[in-house]
C-alpha cells in the first residue's frame, strides 16, 4: 500500500484512556445505534474512501484487506485484487457504548499498480511473475532464535544448525505470489509433512483445523502431522508505525497458511529485515506458561548460501 496513503490511515488520533466505558444511567442509550459505513470509490481504479456518517465517535476499522486503522473517521482503502471483502467498523461514543457495523464490498477488477511500495517485491519477486520462494536458512546458528520481548537484542535461546533434519522441516518451501492470474497467492510445499512446536496446546491446535488436520508423530518432542497444504490460500501486507506484517487469511473450510514451524492460528508475522535474498521475521506466540514468546526466523532463497555468514540487509527495521 502506498506510503502517503498508509500514514494517513494509521494516524492514531485518541488514546485508549478516551474509550474507558462509563456506565451512568442519564447517558443516552441510543448514543451511535444508527452508524452506517459508507464507501465512495476513489480517484484511483480499485480504491475507496470509506468513512463513517458521524463524526462524533471513535472509529476502529477492519479493511477487510489486511489492514486496520485507529481513531480516524475515514480512511482510504486499496484493493489490488478482485474479491469479496468485508469491511467492519467498531465505534465509542462520548457514553463509552459500542456499536458494530460490516458491509461488504465487492471488487470485480484489478489494478497491480496498487503494489508499489518496495516490499512487495522483497517478498513476492516480481509483480505479475511467479512468485519467490524462501526456505530456512538451516546451517544459520539460531535460525529460530527465542528473544527477550522487552529487549529484542536480547537472544535466550535458538536451534543449533540442522536441528530440526528429523522433522524433515527443511524440505518446506514457501512461496509468495502477486500476479492477475492467481492474485495475492501463497502455495506452501511442506513434502507432505508440517511441523509443530514442541507442546500439545500447538499440536492439537493444527490437528484439529478443518483445513490441515492428519495423522501425526512426535519427533523430538515436536508434532510432525501428514498432510497436504490446502491449493488456495493468501497473504496480505499491512504497515503500522513504519513496520511490515504478514497475514495469511482464514479459509472457509479452516485457516490459511503459516511459515515453516507452526506455534499458533491467527499469526502475524513481522518483516524484521529483508533483502533480495534473505528476510527475517518476528512473531509472538503463545508459550507453554500462559504468556507469549517472542521469536524470530531467518529464511532464504534456494541457492542463497546458508549460514552464519553477515547478512547486509536492503531494510530493516533493527
Amino acid at each position: 500500500m502506498k506510503n502517503k496513503y498508509m500514514m494517513a490511515i494509521l494516524l492514531t488520533a485518541l488514546s485508549a484512556a478516551g474509550c474507558t466505558i462509563d456506565e451512568r444511567p442519564e447517558l443516552p442509550e441510543e448514543r451511535v445505534t444508527d452508524l452506517k459505513i459508507i464507501v465512495t470509490p476513489g480517484e484511483q481504479q480499485n480504491t475507496y474512501l470509506i468513512r463513517t456518517n458521524r463524526t462524533d465517535v471513535i472509529a476502529f476499522w477492519d479493511l477487510g484487506n489486511g489492514n486496520k486503522a485507529s481513531g480516524v473517521n475515514e480512511v482510504l482503502a486499496e484493493y489490488p485484487f478482485p474479491g469479496n471483502y468485508t469491511v467492519s467498523l467498531e465505534a465509542y461514543g462520548v457514553n463509552g457504548k459500542t456499536n458494530s457495523v460490516s458491509v461488504k464490498l465487492a471488487v470485480t477488477t484489478q489494478n497491480l499498480d496498487l503494489l508499489d511500495d518496495p516490499m512487495y517485491e522483497y517478498i513476492a519477486g516480481e509483480i505479475g511473475g511467479d512468485g519467490k520462494t524462501w526456505v530456512l536458512d538451516s546451517l544459520r546458528n539460531k535460525h529460530l532464535d527465542l528473544l527477550n520481548p522487552n529487549n529484542v537484542t536480547e537472544s535466550w535461546w535458538g536451534w543449533s544448525p540442522l536441528a530440526k533434519s528429523a522433522s524433515k522441516l527443511y524440505n518446506d518451501k514457501a512461496t509468495f505470489i502477486l500476479n492477475s492470474e492467481k492474485g495475492s497467492a501463497f502455495e506452501y510445499d511442506n513434502g507432505g509433512q508440517s511441523t509443530t512446536q514442541d507442546n500439545e496446546a500447538s499440536g492439537m491446535a493444527f490437528i484439529g483445523d478443518g483445513t490441515w488436520k492428519g495423522p501425526y508423530e512426535i519427533i523430538g518432542g515436536d508434532y510432525v502431522v501428514t498432510v497436504t497444504p490446502p491449493k488456495n490460500m493468501g497473504w496480505s501486507l499491512s504497515q503500522t508505525g513504519g513496520r511490515y506484517y504478514i497475514t495469511f487469511p482464514s479459509l472457509s473450510s479452516g485457516h490459511g497458511g503459516y511459515l515453516f514451524y507452526f506455534m499458533s492460528w491467527d499469526t502475524q508475522y513481522e518483516v524484521r529485515a529483508i533483502s533480495e535474498t534473505h528476510m527475517k521475521v518476528f512473531t509472538w506466540t503463545p508459550n507453554n506458561d500462559s504468556g507469549t514468546s517472542l521469536r524470530a526466523l531467518y529464511l532464504i532463497t534456494p541457492g542463497t548460501p546458508s549460514g552464519d555468514d553477515p547478512i547486509e540487509w536492503e531494510w530493516s527495521f533493527d
